[in-house]
């Protein structure tokens, strides 16, 4: 029996209704968005109103809407976010991505449920646990390498969902308490200040600064243009753009990128991958990832370090600001500065650089001349030899400030001539089984002049309407005559018609097995690898507290924001500063010459480190 491709899922951000839409127009197969309330990212929560009319935009090109509904929850929240959840069932939501496992056993509606990547999914036994429990798409820590997302595929059937783009959190998500030990801000509330993003002192154990003001917790930006494939054949199927709290020329310019790419994958291996949706895209931009926010590229793929294979650096020590496309170097001549590079260069244009002695600053480019050369503002300076990228370009952004994508669902028309009526039916191409047929009856008198050339082409005229005709046949018995108007008629009426037979089609998802769970126990799933629910199982109700005696866990703790614990773990991240500093004990002999533990040092804040190599991870606690 031939096998049936698998659904390739580019699942795009949302931070409200109008971002969305271009993420649709752009070749999103789904999109996710913050719920009202209760979103990992507090200020990209979306009317209820809203998603009921992204609902209703998206599922006619078989775009699915996600909504994050992935805090934990404290006690007085929970009938509010229950009755929540009842409301965007009502509207037409495919899934929830949750973080809070009390919400299992709550009473819901039949709605998918999807394990956030706050869950800390990180071995099969993880992921098994959660497809027995009943999630629908399990999100896998962005910390796994394709070997790790492989093992995982092998022994478990339910999708896998992927980060591929976008900002990386250094910290295991759900695992960083950093932002509410030193702030009262807590990353698992939605509410996360990035301390990760802060420059600090590091020192050794005997007060020697190591590094001084560098962003030694601060990732580059995830970008896995170069290993979607081998992420497609370890198992994914769903690959996720980080980016809810961006703009919308991002939004289309990454979604745009990664169709591109996928489009190019699924048609080298139609047997194996297909489109999880529908819809012909056409751009009228060449998308570029490194023009659009981003702090430097890595791909996030850590391995089991070793001389001959070391793992690459993952941070941005420099600055974690937004780096952009790098240009080349500044030159000073008489005539004044240049940049060595082939990319035009436009007034307005941002520039960040970073001089020979490595400070990093930025300016505005006030005018390029006819030459090459640049006039900055008042005031602003370009050292000579300085690396220069380009943060901002202002002829890009103006360009997709405007109509840059158009989506269509492709259909084929046949006009048939019958005694004393003519019949238009539309077929999908993408589902050739669906079609609908109008009828219009009329006489028709012979033509002087007939023209079928012409007539097919009134047809295809679609205009605005969300179809694009790619084939237009004819089947009459005689040369007609057929009015203008007439024939937009039927052709309006038949475009009404099967849109409507369409969108009854594109129902939302449900999931019997989302009622189900509040039943179940540790005797009908299997335990996650996690042994004790300490203040890391993130357990801020009494719902949640429930679910992990049901499965067996004695004694649940308290939830860190609950009750701070002195000496918990802050963070544990796979970033390992001993790793950037060219000690790392698998990579090199060296010995460090500084005395451990390490300290990162801010502002009276004094953060210990510890290395535990033989899980290659650092973890962070305070001092």
């Amino acid at each position: 029996m031939k096998p049936t491709p698998r659904p390739i899922e580019l699942l795009a951000p949302a931070r409200d209704l109008d971002t969305a839409r271009a993420a649709i127009q752009h070749g999103a197969d789904a999109i996710y968005i913050g719920a009202p309330r209760f979103g990992a990212r507090a200020a990209a929560g979306v009317p209820l109103e809203d998603i009921r009319q992204l609902t209703s935009e998206a599922h006619r090109f078989g775009v699915r809407v996600y909504v994050t509904v992935n805090t934990i929850l404290y006690d007085h929240e929970l009938q509010e976010a229950e009755q929540m959840i009842w409301d965007l069932y009502r509207a037409g939501v495919d899934a929830l991505i949750i973080q809070d496992m009390g919400i299992t056993r709550m009473n819901l509606p039949p709605i998918p449920l999807h394990s956030s990547t706050q869950c800390d999914t990180l071995e099969p036994e993880d992921v098994q646990h959660l497809e027995a429990l009943g999630f629908e798409q399990v999100v896998l820590a962005r910390e796994l390498n394709v070997e790790q997302i492989r093992r995982i595929r092998a022994v478990t059937t339910v999708p896998l969902e992927v980060f591929i783009h976008g900002a990386l959190c250094v910290s295991y998500s759900g695992r960083c308490y950093l932002s509410h030990a030193l702030t009262g801000r807590s990353a698992n509330r939605g509410e996360c200040s990035q301390q990760c993003r802060l420059p600090y002192d590091l020192i050794d154990d005997e007060g020697q600064k190591i590094r001084t003001e560098e962003h030694l917790l601060s990732p580059r930006d995830l970008n896995r243009t170069e290993v979607l494939e081998q992420i497609l054949e370890a198992g994914a199927s769903s690959l996720k753009i980080e980016g809810r709290l961006k703009g919308e020329s991002y939004v289309k310019n990454i979604t745009a990128h990664y169709r591109r790419e996928l489009d190019r994958i699924i048609a080298l291996h139609p047997e194996k991958y297909r489109r999880a949706s529908f819809g012909e895209v056409s751009l009228r931009f060449a998308p570029d990832p490194a023009k659009s926010f981003n702090r430097g590229f890595t791909p996030y793929l850590f391995h089991l370090a070793t001389p001959e294979h070391p793992n690459a650096s993952v941070i941005n020590p420099l600055t974690p600001k937004s780096q952009g496309q790098y240009l080349g170097r500044a030159r000073k001549g008489r005539n004044g500065i240049t940049i060595d590079t082939q990319e035009p260069l436009s007034n307005g244009d941002g520039l960040l650089f970073v001089t020979p002695e490595g400070r990093v600053d930025g300016l505005r480019i006030n005018r390029v001349t006819p030459e090459g050369r640049l006039q900055l503002g008042r005031g602003s300076s370009l050292p000579e030899g300085s690396q220069v990228y380009r943060n901002y370009d202002q002829a890009f952004e103006r360009l997709l400030a405007g109509p840059t994508a158009e989506r269509r669902l492709r259909v084929s028309l046949r006009l048939r001539q019958l005694p004393s009526a003519l019949e238009l039916e539309v077929r999908s191409h993408d589902y050739p089984e669906h079609h609908t047929t109008t009828l219009l009856e009329m006489e028709l008198e012979e033509a002087r002049n007939f023209d079928p050339d012409r007539l097919r082409s009134e047809l295809s005229k679609l205009g605005d309407t969300d179809l694009a005709a790619r084939e237009v046949e004819l089947e009459l018995t005689s040369t007609p005559f057929i009015p203008l108007s007439l024939l937009t008629r039927l052709r309006r009426e038949a475009v009404e018609e099967y849109l409507q037979s369409w969108d009854k089609l594109q129902a939302p998802l449900t999931s019997q097995r989302t009622q189900q769970m509040k039943s179940l126990t540790k005797e009908d799933v299997p335990p996650r690898r996690m042994r004790q629910a300490d203040y890391r199982a993130n357990i801020s109700n009494h719902l949640a507290r429930a679910y992990y005696e049901a499965m067996g866990y004695t004694e649940p703790a308290k939830a860190f924001e609950l009750v701070p614990v002195k000496t918990a773990e802050l963070m544990c991240t796979k970033h390992c500063i001993k790793h950037e500093l060219g000690y790392c004990i698998r990579e090199t002999s060296e010995k460090m010459p500084y005395r451990e533990p390490l300290y990162l040092s801010r502002e009276g804040n004094k953060l210990r480190l510890e290395f535990d190599c033989i899980h290659c991870q650092m973890k962070i606690f305070q001092a």
